[in-house]
């Protein structure tokens, strides 16, 4: 049995079938997880979260801001974006479960046994673990209730920036998710940026990439996310970001987790 992470696929159906190919995956005794955005901006949207849906057994992934903007479109809560590519989803006969299944997903996966942590963007570098934890669980049981519309209505916007300014609720629920599935940069002093998207040294000199500022994060794992295609594939001691930009032309990419391993797999359409 090997374990396998995938960095951003983003409706890369077609290339993520020949890395499955590459890696030899077996569903029957290997595991694969999926860093977030698995839909939206690439081609084939709806043959990716279908192949999630049919393989739940052996796939497990937590949610990115795509995902979620995905839930907000789908529910009504926000309009479908010019850039946006989701409408075979929309369009699917099995949208209901789709959404339903979705919203059961996890922000985070902390795994004791495999030594990882994994999240869509980022880990919040002046809180620690448990406080992360806590953060994404309560947002995660909102997503799973009666609330979950209100969450969607209310996720979209950048303030607050620092947890220090949050003054209600949902300000508080805007900020874990914009941490845990948007951020890249921060200030100093912890608040977030959440314009710039520039490979780290082309940044703002008063920005730095979040991992450069946690302090507090687990060493006795390997923290693993996605979501910044222009950092690319890149280790910072045991942080992993695993987003090569496939949807813009660029790999798709899968680290093995038994040996560090990388396999990656060049976008056919380029």
């Amino acid at each position: 049995m090997s374990n396998y992470f995938i960095g951003d696929i983003q409706g890369c159906y077609k290339e993520l079938l020949s890395l499955l190919e590459k890696i030899a995956f077996d569903p029957q005794k290997d595991k694969l997880w999926l860093a977030g955005d698995l839909i939206n901006r690439g081609p084939n949207s709806l043959e990716v979260i279908e192949f999630a849906y049919q393989n739940e057994s052996s796939i497990n992934f937590v949610l990115g801001n795509h995902e979620l903007h995905f839930l907000a479109v789908a529910t009504k809560q926000r309009h479908i974006g010019p850039n946006d590519t989701f409408q075979d989803i929309l369009q699917s006969k099995n949208l209901v479960n789709i959404i339903d299944w979705l919203r059961e997903k996890p922000l985070i996966i902390n795994n004791d046994a495999l030594n990882f942590m994994m999240v869509h963007a980022g880990i919040y570098p002046l809180s620690n673990t448990k406080i992360t934890l806590a953060a994404a669980n309560e947002i995660e049981d909102k997503l799973k209730s009666s609330e979950w519309l209100n969450v969607l209505a209310k996720m979209y916007g950048n303030a607050p920036i620092h947890p220090d300014t949050v003054k209600n609720d949902w300000e508080y629920t805007r900020f874990w998710l914009n941490v845990l599935t948007r951020m890249r940069y921060c200030y100093s002093d912890g608040s977030l940026d959440l314009e710039t998207k520039v490979p780290p040294g082309n940044q703002p000199h008063e920005l730095k990439p979040w991992y450069e500022l946690a302090n507090q994060l687990p060493q006795d794992r390997k923290i693993i996310f996605g979501h910044w295609a222009s950092l690319g594939l890149f280790t910072f001691e045991n942080i992993y970001c695993l987003d090569s930009g496939c949807v813009w032309g660029n790999d798709l990419t899968a680290l093995k987790l038994e040996d560090l391993t990388i396999i990656q797999q060049k976008n056919l359409s380029s």
